[in-house]
């Protein structure tokens, strides 16, 4: 009989670990949306837990690098380094795709980057071709440029500077004497 009840409490220890290995096992990796985005870090929800201040992944953090914060709503993997049920161990994985923030394109030869507020850039791997587009109309085609308003810069336009070309003379150094207006007009 004591062997009996010793064997017994050696398997309910048993199943008390297994249990705690599977709570664990299921907080290693979990889907997450983010509530709050700071600097470096961000508050996480995960079902009904909540991890704060994490530090998220960007692409690139060397030499070269990259920031962008993340949107609040954004769908993350939440990588647990520690154990157990404690989330704020983890790391975020950001990026993944959701019905708030879908992709920008699903073409197989595209890649595209969508900023936000009409500001796209695609480039297509089949044609070489590259497709900006900024808010207010302006579009750039790789190698040419296209531009369906004004170009401006910080002292004037370039209409305004083809006046200037179109209209002007010089005086010859050796006369004096007024140059005609160019030929060619800009």
């Amino acid at each position: 009989m004591k062997r009996l009840r010793s064997l017994e409490e050696e398997v309910l220890a048993l199943r008390e670990e297994l249990e705690e290995n599977r709570r664990a096992a299921a907080n290693i990796i979990r889907l997450g949306v983010v509530s709050k985005a700071d600097k470096t870090t961000v508050a996480v929800n995960s079902g009904l837990n909540k991890a704060t201040r994490i530090p998220f992944f960007v692409h690139c953090a060397g030499r070269v690098s990259h920031y962008r914060r993340p949107s609040v709503g954004e769908q993350c993997l939440l990588i647990n380094l520690g154990s157990g049920d404690n989330l704020n161990n983890a790391v975020a994985l950001m990026g993944l795709p959701s019905t708030q923030y879908p992709c920008p394109t699903t073409e197989a030869h595209e890649v595209m980057t969508d900023y936000g507020d009409g500001m796209i850039e695609r480039y297509d791997l089949d044609s070489g071709k590259l497709t900006a587009h900024y808010p207010g109309g302006v579009e750039w085609y790789a190698p040419s440029f296209k531009n369906h308003g004004e170009v401006v810069d910080h002292t004037r336009s370039m209409q305004a500077d083809r006046k200037i070309y179109n209209g002007h003379s010089h005086s010859s150094p050796e006369t004096g004497a007024d140059t005609s207006i160019p030929a060619q007009k800009q």
